[in-house]
């Protein structure tokens, strides 16, 4: 059992685990969850909504990542992906979800801008947002890794049509933009994913804090003068202690006692 923290853990560090299991190991960890609503965490899975119902924490809900979908120019395959996360949403909203996170687009291969998807991205946030409103569920975008792929990197570089930033340090890093992000989001800034990799051009790594060359300080500080809500989006338990362990000796550790077992 480690001291309590205002860091939450997502289900990925559990992805192993049916939801159930990876929840009660969050409970004894964290003041909060995020959940990874897709394969075998989905909520759309009614023993898994059921498990959630039942949770005594603040969560939040990653959605599906759909990544050629929202951004998608061909409007039926746009339409698709506003209407999974609409499914998703609903749910969410049913359980007491603190927040909605989608990721905008992630191309497969690195391709020169197109106003065609940043039309496409942001007729598909118009969507959500008015979704947003109607449930009183907060929705937030999340920055991609590489510019190359994505047309959502930078602050900025899309209008987000109301929505908030979910700020990702990690793909902030590898994308060189993790300054700007911390100096002016250009949205309200809502949740940030943790963790760790070697910066500027590198690969997505998810390591656990201190087993790269990220500084967490000032991303800490940034988030909480914000009054957001952080996670661990790591790989593994282990992973998730020696994060807890790295910011301890840092002293960066702050108190919660939300949603803890004592």
């Amino acid at each position: 059992m480690v001291e309590h923290t205002d860091i939450g853990i997502s289900t990925g560090a559990y992805a192993d685990l049916p939801l159930t299991a990876a929840l009660a190991c969050i409970a004894d960890l964290g003041p909060s969850a995020e959940i990874y609503s897709s394969g075998a965490h989905s909520l759309l899975d009614r023993k898994n909504a059921a498990a959630v119902f039942d949770l005594d924490m603040p969560f939040s809900v990653h959605g599906p990542l759909a990544h050629d979908g929202l951004g998608n120019p061909y409007e039926p395959e746009r339409r698709a992906a506003v209407r999974l996360h609409r499914r998703h949403m609903k749910v969410a909203s049913r359980l007491g979800a603190t927040l909605y996170i989608v990721h905008p687009d992630l191309q497969a291969r690195p391709a020169p801008p197109n106003p065609e998807i940043v039309h496409a991205l942001e007729w598909s946030f118009e969507e959500l947002r008015a979704l947003q409103d109607d449930l009183g569920l907060p929705v937030g975008v999340e920055n991609m890794a590489e510019p190359d792929c994505s047309h959502f990197c930078a602050p900025g570089d899309l209008d987000l049509q109301g929505l908030g930033v979910v700020l990702d340090a990690g793909h902030a890093a590898v994308a060189g933009t993790l300054g700007e992000w911390l100096t002016d989001p250009q949205a309200p800034l809502l949740h940030v994913h943790l963790h760790d990799n070697q910066g500027v051009g590198g690969p997505d790594l998810h390591l656990p804090l201190g087993g790269g060359t990220i500084d967490v300080a000032p991303v800490l500080a940034v988030a909480r003068a914000a009054g957001a809500t952080m996670v661990f989006e790591l790989t593994s338990e282990a992973d998730v202690a020696s994060s807890l362990d790295h910011l301890r000796a840092r002293g960066l550790l702050r108190g919660s006692s939300a949603g803890v077992k004592p």
